[in-house]
């Protein structure tokens, strides 16, 4: 195109735009303004209905993240040492002397917990003291359970989700949220019931905090439950056809109200809890933005003129392949980095501001790949750290945690994992032992059997740990290992008992590793074993203390991982009583 071609190539964006339109776009917007307009009136409802349904996630997100939450606690609470027994025994005292320590240390304040025997007698409630550092508010013998599930619980009824349920009990502002679920005594008796429960306004302050929502929650019938502090507007009633479109979620019920002077509309949406629809939610959500734009976009479709259809389609087809082409290879670019391939460049085509665009994308996505492999890896060298800072507890276990990320990891791609679940795995491995921080050196080092307060002082280093590092945005499988790598399939692990698959897959493959660099560790009270004679101690625990799977796994890589044992002690560990074993491929 000559020297033309060159000046259109580094002609500014704006005045590409403008020239050949300056005098189309007066003959077009008339034509278009009615049909516009309908159209935006029509989107702004579908916006609305797109933003209604987004907070309706958030909100479920918050009441999932809570059931999950006292799921948890209920789990924690029902296989703590003691509680069976005491409430076989109908012993409050007991009960309170062993649930007490776990609510002051593991759960929020706000958390209340309640008791209830085989006959659905209420032994105990009780919850942390805010005014009181390690003291309760705690009632025993205060009648008949309060909870409406308590029957379905004490005789052992479940549903498709299992044998706890949620439900909703009280009034006014001490209403609360419960999940309530069974004690079970070895033999698999249903011996009492145990419930956490959380007031509704204390979620809804968190969903404020969380979310930024304001909502109300009302009963199926239409019976307010509970309410935003900030929901200073009063909400509309529904009749009976709306109210259940509400539950149902079949149709988008909304309001219009005001508030402070400002256009604000009210969503009904369904209130989800255990994947069922218990009532509704009445949430506020600003309509300003969409009524400015319907105001603002008319009287400046209206001023385009309505002639020349025919040349705006032709030179604007024209003007907007030079245009859109370079766009296309930045918005290409733009998906290339945004699913993680950060090596990938636009091409620069023009000197004009899409060109200087596409340039500094390119920079940027530079500058963004370095800084990311930089953050990886000061990640990867915290948690070195970190481990290091673990295993120097204990010098009969220096790296020990490196040694079980190794193990575990051959372990893990050998049963099909994912990359992003080895590397779970990985970090896992690297902080499983963090909870040893709270252990006494005197028991850490101790150079025998250690006593049965020292065994139960050392068998709380997983919750410790999991306490740790609850405020870490790791993936849940970290915590998985941090909790659960001494639990054994047999169901005689700790610190839950967990049994068989119960105990998650990822604490499952640690456990082995784990035991693996255990065995082949000196120890103060005996020798380390040579690999092969740990191979054969934790094949023969295939079905008892470790997933007999994983073992399979084990014997079937045994080779790869005798290899990487190697390779990672500083000399040949040997047995006294005979000669190392070759291991076997």
């Amino acid at each position: 195109m000559g020297v033309l071609g060159s000046l259109w190539r580094d002609l500014p964006v704006g005045r590409k735009i403008v020239a050949p339109y300056l005098v189309l776009t007066l003959l077009v917007g008339a034509l278009v303004s009615a049909v516009a307009t309908q159209q935006l009136a029509g989107e702004g409802a579908h916006q609305l209905s797109l933003l209604a349904l987004h907070e309706q996630d958030n909100l479920n997100t918050v009441f999932n993240a809570v059931e999950e939450r006292q799921l948890s606690e209920l789990r924690l609470l029902s296989a703590a040492d003691g509680v069976e027994p005491a409430i076989a025994t109908g012993n409050p005292a007991g009960l309170r002397a062993r649930l007490l320590p776990l609510i002051v240390d593991q759960l929020p304040d706000q958390v209340e917990v309640a008791v209830g025997n085989a006959q659905g007698h209420q032994l105990l409630s009780l919850r942390a003291d805010p005014q009181q550092p390690g003291g309760c508010i705690c009632q025993a013998g205060t009648g008949p359970m309060a909870y409406d599930r308590a029957a379905d619980v004490l005789a052992g009824r479940s549903d498709r989700y299992g044998s706890r349920f949620v439900g909703l009990y009280g009034a006014g502002v001490e209403r609360r949220l419960y999940t309530i679920g069974p004690v079970m005594d070895a033999g698999g008796a249903i011996v009492g019931a145990i419930a956490v429960s959380e007031t509704l306004d204390q979620i809804l302050a968190e969903l404020a905090q969380s979310s930024h929502l304001q909502v109300a929650l009302f009963d199926p019938q239409g019976d307010a439950l509970a309410s935003s502090a900030a929901l200073n507007v009063a909400v509309p009633s529904l009749d009976a056809r709306d109210r259940a479109a509400a539950v149902a979620g079949s149709s988008t019920v909304v309001r219009p109200v005001s508030a402070g002077g400002e256009s604000e509309a009210i969503v009904f949406v369904p209130w989800i809890l255990r994947y069922q629809p218990c009532g509704y939610v009445a949430m506020m959500v600003p309509t300003d933005p969409l009524a400015a734009a319907q105001a603002l976009v008319v009287p400046v479709i209206v001023g385009v003129c309505l002639a020349a259809l025919l040349l705006t389609v032709i030179v604007g087809s024209l003007v907007t392949r030079a245009i859109t082409s370079p766009l296309r290879e930045v918005l290409k670019a733009t998906a290339e980095v945004g699913e993680g391939h950060l090596e990938h460049r636009a091409t620069v085509r023009s000197g004009d501001e899409i060109g200087r665009l596409t340039a500094s994308f390119n920079a940027m996505t530079e500058l963004l790949q370095e800084r990311t492999s930089r953050l990886e890896r000061l990640s990867d060298d915290a948690l070195l750290s970190l481990s290091a800072t673990i295993d120097a507890r204990d010098r009969y276990t220096h790296r020990h945690s490196i040694r079980v990320a190794a193990y575990s990891h051959v372990l893990g791609r050998a049963a099909g994992l994912s990359r992003a679940e080895l590397d779970v795995i990985r970090r896992g491995c690297l902080v499983h032992d963090i909870g040893k921080i709270g252990v006494p050196d005197r028991v850490l080092a101790k150079p025998g059997p250690l006593e049965p307060d020292e065994l139960a002082e050392m068998r709380r280093h997983p919750v410790t740990g999991r306490r740790l590092l609850r405020g870490m945005a790791w993936e849940r499988g970290v915590y998985d290992i941090v909790l659960h790598h001494h639990e054994r399939w047999d169901g005689t692990g700790y610190p839950l008992q967990l049994m068989g698959e119960a105990i998650p897959k990822v604490a499952r493959i640690v456990a082995v590793a784990d035991a693996l660099d255990a065995l082949t560790s000196t120890r103060p009270y005996r020798p380390a074993h040579t690999f092969n004679r740990a191979a054969r101690e934790i094949i023969a625990g295939g079905g008892g203390q470790f997933d007999p799977a994983i073992v399979e796994l084990f014997a079937k890589h045994r080779a790869e991982i005798a290899e990487i044992w190697r390779s990672l002690q500083p000399r040949p560990a040997r047995e006294h009583s005979r000669p190392a074993l070759t291991v076997a491929s």
